[in-house]
């Protein structure tokens, strides 16, 4: 009963900062100011960490021939990418290269790291050093391809279990020493991020395991909340708020994969110590739609994505024309 009068509150449009897209704006040329043209450069294997294969990312870089300005080393934003597929070693970003392919064609870099996962290598703490990590990297980049990371216009997003691993990283600073990601390495060292985008992502990881019996949040966290608290503490994206950052919150209403109703505690929150991110809830949407870049959902999440980095600061070059 409590979730159905929950969810139709939802409905009758009394959550604060959710916001309406319109059809049309799913397929303009021209997003959030930034126009779409060029063929992104993709530069594949950029190891980061120890383990060539778990610590390793893909890079997305806009067209050179239409973005670079003439100029040999372009400074571009740069949107970091978590994948999702359950924290699981076996997930990787294939399913999500499209949307980073087409993020990286209206003049942002987009950067994929991947991390170690469960069973084995990874989980508790290994895979959310790695997203720290991965994260943090974005300082080197420019060492590996024809370009300079802007880093004061660094932003993320993630899908699902990514969306969670954005969500938390984007707040470390407000957890204690020996958080995964915090004890790292002195603060200069870490990249500051500007906005976080959360697609279907999972914000609540005790909801997960408590109620809907989500076999990955348990498997990464190692055990149940009420065995682990202090790691659930630690990494979870509600304990996160407030936050300085604006945390933009993405989600199908139809989402079985990770229900609506798991994130009520972190929506109340979000909009009850006033986060400027922006929280949609798409009708009919499902789990990956948001990721799938021939649909509306996707559309809606590219707006916000580019919304939150900003308008570019050049225009491509005249004849660098969009593709398909």
């Amino acid at each position: 009963m409590f979730r159905a009068a929950w969810l139709a509150g939802l409905a009758g449009g009394a959550l604060a900062g959710s916001t309406v897209v319109l059809h049309r704006q799913a397929h303009s040329m021209v997003v959030a100011g930034r126009q779409r043209s060029g063929t992104p450069v993709e530069i594949e294997k950029i190891r980061w960490g120890e383990d060539p294969e778990r610590q390793s990312g893909q890079l997305y870089l806009p067209d050179p021939i239409v973005w670079s300005g003439g100029d040999r080393r372009p400074t571009y934003p740069v949107m970091v990418f978590f994948h999702g597929g359950g924290w699981t070693d076996t997930s990787g970003p294939e399913y999500c290269q499209a949307a980073a392919r087409d993020l990286a064609r209206y003049g942002v870099a987009v950067w994929m790291p991947t991390y170690r996962g469960t069973p084995s290598p990874g989980g508790w703490p290994m895979t959310f050093d790695d997203a720290a990590d991965g994260l943090d990297f974005v300082r080197h980049l420019g060492d590996h391809a024809d370009f300079t990371p802007n880093l004061e216009r660094v932003h993320v997003t993630g899908h699902s279990a990514g969306g969670q691993l954005a969500a938390w990283v984007s707040a470390r600073n407000a957890f204690p020493a020996g958080t995964p990601g915090v004890g790292s390495g002195p603060n200069a060292d870490r990249v500051r991020v500007g906005s976080v985008t959360a697609l279907s992502a999972v914000l609540d990881l005790d909801k997960a395991v408590t109620e809907d019996d989500d076999h990955w949040a348990l498997d990464v966290m190692g055990g149940r909340p009420d065995e682990h608290p202090d790691r659930y503490r630690r990494v979870s994206p509600l304990r996160g708020l407030p936050s300085s950052v604006p945390v933009n919150v993405l989600h199908g209403r139809a989402d079985s994969t990770v229900p609506l109703t798991t994130l009520r505690d972190y929506l109340e929150r979000h909009a009850q110590t006033g986060n400027t991110g922006r929280v949609i809830l798409l009708d009919g949407a499902e789990h990956n739609d948001l990721v799938a870049v021939r649909g509306r959902p996707w559309a809606v999440a590219r707006e916000v994505c580019l919304s939150s980095v900003g308008t570019q600061e050049d225009r491509p070059r005249a004849g660098g024309g969009a593709t398909p």
